[in-house]
């Protein structure tokens, strides 16, 4: 079998660096294959750079970072299961519990503010730990603009909990918290949101 250069080789190892493998195990697998396969393909008499794009093709159609994170959701899979299912319990919860404060509260009814409680620290001490979590381990695969606008998230809903629990109890500095936590989740979280996913929604028409 015909071998590749020692420069060929620094090139797929670069293609393969310009991926950003995190495990190491994973990398030098992924090298190895990679080098065999374009090697294979460079016997059957393909140039160097057709048979680089094939090995390519058929090693990992979607790039190599793909490979990656399929390897952390397999790793991570009961785990991830069990995060979605504490994250959607607690969203669950604070949202009954804060739809059904404003019912009791419009009512003048006795008990809405035990139900802005459960919400308060439905969202405090549930919602934004496991979501702090799964920011942290999908960091890698996240933009900076994405991870801005999840963090502006987390820092309002954050605020407006705490100020919400600190108006039940009559704690001062209130106020301010759920002003500054409102006024974070309207002018950055929700304009952000929904301009990304509208630039997401049009991208394939864009193609």
């Amino acid at each position: 079998m015909i071998g590749l250069t020692d420069s060929q080789f620094e090139l797929l190892e670069h293609k393969l660096k310009m991926a950003g493998i995190q495990r190491k195990g994973l990398y030098y697998d992924l090298l190895d294959h990679y080098y065999c396969l374009t090697e294979a393909y460079v016997a059957n008499g393909f140039g160097f750079e057709v048979a680089a794009e094939k090995a390519l093709q058929e090693l990992a159609p979607e790039g190599f970072e793909s490979i990656e994170q399929e390897l952390v959701f397999l790793l991570t899979f009961k785990f991830q299961i069990s995060m979605k299912r504490l994250l959607y319990s607690g969203a669950f919860v604070a949202a009954f519990g804060q739809t059904f404060y404003v019912l009791f509260r419009t009512l003048h009814w006795p008990g809405a503010a035990a139900f802005l409680m459960v919400a308060c620290f439905s969202l405090l001490f549930i919602v934004v730990p496991v979501m702090l979590i799964q920011l942290r381990q999908n960091s890698a695969q996240l933009s900076s603009s994405i991870k801005f606008r999840i963090g502006s998230g987390l820092v309002a809903i954050g605020l407006f909990g705490l100020g919400s629990l600190f108006k039940i109890m009559h704690w001062p500095g209130a106020n301010i918290q759920i002003l500054v936590g409102t006024g974070m989740l309207g002018l950055i979280f929700l304009p952000l949101y929904f301009w990304q996913e509208y630039q997401k929604s049009i991208r394939p028409m864009a193609v």
